[in-house]
């Protein structure tokens, strides 16, 4: 048998084998070792459960968000220039696409010399309408004096009346010109395509050359201006979860910077329902799974200011709930 002391000289086997069945059991070192050990690991893992664990619910299951916005054309056409592109930093109200404009300036022009003969028209319909109108009265008093027939005065009444209605015609296409130069014109304004908010260009979708369609997307944008966390708890681990709740935060590009935060927002409902394909729990087939249910997290805001904070990027959370 295996011994943990040396057997002296002057002893014999027996007697040697006697002197170990003698050492106390805390004076062995094959079972004092493992014990220890053990005791330690288990100390250790109640200390880091008792410090990191017992007062938080934590998750790997997050990262940074943002508002996103999706610039796209309004008009068909063709895009002759963009004038950013990813990465770039942009202001509200910067022009951002250049679509080709010289069909919609022919319209314009020739919506503008419909316009113009519209009027003119009008002002043909008034000279018509005093002259038919001047008759109608010169007709009353030769009616009264018997001079012409109320045949020929129902003449001239219908003559004032028919220009009446032809000076209305002609006000009415007047309108029409000019709300289609007005859409020609609005058109035209839609060919440069500005930017609806501060933020960055996070995608391009189109290039110069292309031809795009209404709602086609051209930029996605991130509006950096309000960035927070998004992280995905557990539904069993959900109900401790309150607003306002401190949020240690731990951001994988930045492991040495300790970054705080707080709840403001619980999902009203799982990260499933709105997923690509949402789970169909009435087949036959079901199988439960946990769910997890959006929590947003806000960011010190002095923190994310020093920090270059990018939407996509992973952190770690742990949610106070005690």
């Amino acid at each position: 048998m295996a011994s943990d002391q040396t057997v002296p000289e002057n002893q014999t086997p027996e007697e040697a084998d006697e002197s170990i069945d003698a050492t106390p059991m805390y004076r062995k070192k094959r079972i004092i070792l493992p014990v220890f050990i053990a005791l330690a690991i288990a100390c250790a893992a109640g200390w880091y459960w008792y410090v990191n664990l017992r007062d938080f619910e934590s998750t790997d299951d997050a990262y940074i968000d943002a508002d996103r916005v999706t610039v796209s054309s309004k008009i068909l056409g063709r895009i002759t220039q963009l004038m950013v592109d990813e990465g770039d930093s942009v202001a509200a109200g910067q022009v951002l696409v250049r679509i080709d404009d010289s069909d919609l300036k022919a319209q314009e022009a020739q919506a503008a010399a419909a316009l113009a003969a519209a009027q003119e028209n009008v002002k043909l319909a008034n000279v018509n309408l005093d002259n038919a109108t001047i008759d109608f009265h010169r007709a009353e008093k030769q009616l009264a004096g018997n001079v012409i027939t109320q045949e020929q005065f129902e003449h001239a009444r219908k003559a004032r009346d028919a220009a009446e209605a032809q000076r209305a015609v002609a006000v009415a296409q007047v309108g029409t010109a000019n709300a289609q130069l007005g859409v020609i014109r609005t058109n035209l304004a839609n060919t440069m395509i500005m930017v609806p908010v501060r933020g960055v260009v996070s995608k391009r979708w189109a290039l110069a050359g292309d031809v795009v369609q209404p709602a086609q997307p051209i930029f996605s944008i991130y509006a950096m201006s309000h960035l927070w966390i998004t992280a995905n708890i557990e539904e069993t681990r959900l109900a401790q979860i309150r607003l306002g709740a401190p949020v240690d935060i731990d951001i994988d590009t930045y492991p040495d910077r300790a970054v705080r935060g707080k709840v403001f927002q619980i999902g009203s409902n799982t990260a499933g329902e709105f997923s690509l394909i949402p789970p169909n729990n009435a087949s036959g087939n079901f199988t439960k799974v946990t769910q997890r249910v959006p929590v947003k997290i806000s960011l010190d805001e002095e923190t994310a200011r020093q920090l270059r904070l990018l939407p996509g990027m992973s952190v770690e959370v742990k949610i106070r709930v005690r």
